[in-house]
């Protein structure tokens, strides 16, 4: 009876993903941008709410419609505005360090690169979804994300590993983790500077499949001038494209952030950039195992000014079976003005 729920649940989900708005877009027609956000914030409290320090969801069904808003919600203030609406909550990427360390003794840490998803797991990284608790967590040098039955919820409570708990299942998650993080280096394929070309234009053979962080570190401009410091610390510019793995979420996006060299070793996210914009196109399959994949093609642009990042998840999707989003292209072009130099690069893939 079990399995027959659960192929129920999924064929609802690939129902869903079939026609979910997951790609991103720059504007809504027919609202203005404070109709829309209020409407946005007031739907993502539907069938949520706060359990202890967490936030459960009554269904796979309510935490997609969550994250459909919270995807659309494209600027800081209306995030923060969602996250004060729950009392006693205080969420992942509200307690990002700023600073990324370096040094090689110190614990390695995981880096979930998707915004929306960084605002509904909490600090310690754990989330509700109707009767299972999700928990990221570290086995040795992996990434993990343990299912916790609610019955063992008190167990969990006492301080217990949720890994010593009974009844717990252990996933292999496709995140990245820092300082040591494996990162997929484009190589020869970004083009600088960037060519006026169409952003979908992929090319004809398919990119190898690739979890966490693929892209690159960029210390000079497009004449090869080293970044101007910043109160004497060397800057850099980090930029990849990204896929994230969870069993009831994955995502791909896009991310461009300025980080200055500290001098205690580590780097810091508090450079601003004058102006970056960014594009990317993508395309390819969602997959639960057992089911057709489903195809996708999605193309997203940003821009902002005086700010230290700037980043789009370009296509997700939930499901309450293993899910994932597998690019078979993923073009990314992005230009950043920093103190009047000029950064731009083009990746086809």
């Amino acid at each position: 009876m079990r399995i027959y729920l659960n192929r129920l649940w999924a064929i609802a989900a690939i129902a869903s993903l079939l026609g979910m708005g997951s790609c991103n877009r720059n504007s809504e027609l027919g609202m203005i941008g404070s109709e829309l956000d209020k409407k946005m914030v007031v739907q993502a409290y539907e069938g949520v709410s706060v359990k202890r320090d967490w936030i459960a969801f009554n269904d796979i069904k309510s935490f997609e419609n969550t994250m459909r808003n919270l995807h659309a919600m494209e600027t800081e203030e209306v995030r923060q505005r969602w996250e004060k609406g729950f009392k006693g909550y205080s969420s992942w990427r509200a307690n990002l360090p700023e600073e990324l360390s370096e040094d090689k003794d110190s614990a390695p840490q995981v880096d979930i690169p998707d915004a929306a998803l960084t605002m509904v797991l909490n600090q310690d990284g754990r989330i509700q979804i109707a009767d299972t608790i999700y928990q990221v967590g570290m086995d040795k040098q992996d990434a993990v994300l343990y299912a916790i039955p609610t019955s063992r919820e008190a167990e969990l409570l006492k301080g217990r590993e949720p890994g010593s708990i009974s009844n717990v299942m252990i996933h292999r998650i496709g995140l990245t983790l820092q300082p040591f993080f494996p990162r997929w280096d484009d190589g020869g394929k970004a083009i600088i500077p960037s060519p006026d070309t169409e952003i979908c234009d992929f090319p004809t053979s398919p990119l190898f499949p690739w979890w966490g962080q693929r892209g690159g570190l960029i210390y000079a401009d497009n004449n090869n001038t080293q970044l101007q410091q910043d109160n004497g610390r060397q800057v850099r510019i980090d930029y990849h494209r990204w896929r994230v793995g969870f069993i009831f979420y994955s995502s791909a996006g896009i991310r461009v952030k300025t980080y200055k060299h500290t001098r205690l070793g580590g780097w810091m996210s508090t450079v601003q950039m004058n102006h970056v914009s960014m594009q990317a196109c993508s395309k390819g399959n969602v997959l639960i195992p057992g089911f057709i994949p489903v195809p996708y093609h999605c193309q997203v642009s940003a821009s902002a000014s005086n700010t230290n990042k700037l980043e789009r998840t370009i296509k997700w999707a939930a499901a309450p079976l293993h899910v994932e989003v597998l690019p078979q292209n993923f073009n990314f072009r992005f230009h950043v003005n920093y103190r009047g130099q000029q950064i731009s690069r083009f990746i086809k893939e």
